[in-house]
């Protein structure tokens, strides 16, 4: 019998965004409390992309990033962050540098294309906890292809991937089609492609908005 309680979730994020790694374990803890409330419950979970700066360059000076974005209020912002990371398991570490997303969301198309099911989540992750909590760089592609392996990808089909520019413009058009949707920050969580939450929202919050596609 196939399962009554059943969704289809697309998770729209930035692998710099630290409320979209935030939102991941919330959002993961929700599919866990789903299943004991819906015994049949069953999701599909895919991760699409979005830049929050598409004109970042490159090995900047993360600190001095947030510096220039933020100002004064930075360090607030990050003892905020820091304090909620602790309540998800998130160990959040500030320093190091910054890059442009593009290729991080490349690795992250390509392994929804050709890696097994759940790659993509592994992939992503594992750029999270490197960027987040290592301190390590995302536009780097030693990185990334660290990344790749962790996740059970082939390190030098990756190493070619990257090189070229296969998925580019497949992945342009999907950013550009979040941004004609109304997706002017993420994380952003489509159910069903009819209801949309928009950040990172308690995992009680995630399952009351289950219940409600479930019940419209």
């Amino acid at each position: 019998m196939s399962a009554t309680h059943k969704l289809n979730i697309g998770v729209v994020l930035d692998t710099i965004c630290p409320w979209c790694y935030v939102g991941d374990r919330r959002l993961q803890r929700a599919l866990e409390m789903a299943k004991t409330k819906w015994p049949d419950f069953e999701a599909t979970v895919s991760y699409e992309p979005f830049q929050l700066d598409s004109g970042l360059g490159k090995g900047l000076d993360k600190q001095q990033v947030y510096l220039k974005k933020f100002g004064d209020r930075a360090t607030a912002i990050h003892e905020r962050l820091a304090e909620t990371g602790k309540e998800e398991g998130i160990e959040f570490s500030f320093g190091g540098k910054m890059s442009n997303t593009l290729d991080s969301h490349r690795l992250i198309d390509y392994a929804k294309l050709h890696g097994l099911e759940g790659t993509q989540h592994k992939v992503i992750q594992s750029l999270f906890r490197r960027y987040f909590e290592q301190e390590q760089d995302i536009g780097d592609h030693s990185v990334l292809l660290d990344a790749a392996e962790e996740a059970g990808l082939d390190r030098e089909q990756i190493r070619d991937y990257l090189q070229s520019t296969d998925g580019l413009d497949a992945l342009q058009t999907k950013m550009e089609q979040f941004k004609k949707l109304g997706v002017s920050g993420v994380p952003f969580y489509i159910i069903n492609n009819r209801f949309g939450i928009s950040g990172a929202e308690s995992s009680q919050a995630f399952v009351d908005a289950f219940d409600k596609v479930f019940s419209d």
